[in-house]
């Protein structure tokens, strides 16, 4: 299985499980991103998915990783989804992971802030790939130009401070 193929297979997973909608929010989306990244971290979160979610308590406490980067990962995995547990993980360390995971776990800051939405599809030769779509996040970045442009022009406008 490739990275997509597992994402997709967390994705159905989960959702075929929750007692709620089977629509997974965006902090789901990066959390399994980032799980299905490497096969041994897709093994270890099969294990600790269930109705309510996933037990990233559990996982930290009673699995072990192979590399100090999979720690790291599964770190930021768990804050993503929670979004109050304490990350350890620190710029050092996530500047020491291999650029595989680094890319992995930039592209999940992003679907998790709502700026990519994932998807998985087929290609020409068949093979399960991502498609990433950003139109959200570009037209929020280009909301942001267009307000702080009306703020310079409002402060030009505006002249000098009176004494």
């Amino acid at each position: 299985m490739n990275h997509a193929e597992r994402y997709e297979y967390l994705v159905d997973k989960i959702s075929s499980m929750r007692r709620r909608s089977s629509d997974l929010d965006a902090s789901y989306h990066a959390a399994l991103f980032l799980m299905a990244s490497h096969p041994a971290l897709f093994e270890k979160i099969g294990r600790y998915l269930d109705q309510d979610g996933i037990d990233f308590t559990s996982l930290m406490q009673k699995e072990e990783f192979d590399y100090d980067w999979m720690k790291v990962t599964t770190d930021a995995a768990h804050n993503l989804f929670s979004w109050d547990s304490e990350c350890e993980a620190t710029p050092f360390e996530i500047s020491r992971m291999p650029a595989p995971a680094i890319r992995a776990l930039f592209t999940a800051l992003l679907i998790a802030n709502g700026d990519y939405q994932v998807s998985v599809q087929e290609n020409s030769e068949g093979e399960k790939v991502f498609v990433l779509d950003d139109s959200v996040g570009r037209q929020r970045e280009a909301l942001q130009i267009q307000i702080e442009h009306m703020l310079e022009t409002r402060h030009e406008d505006a002249g000098p401070p009176l004494p």
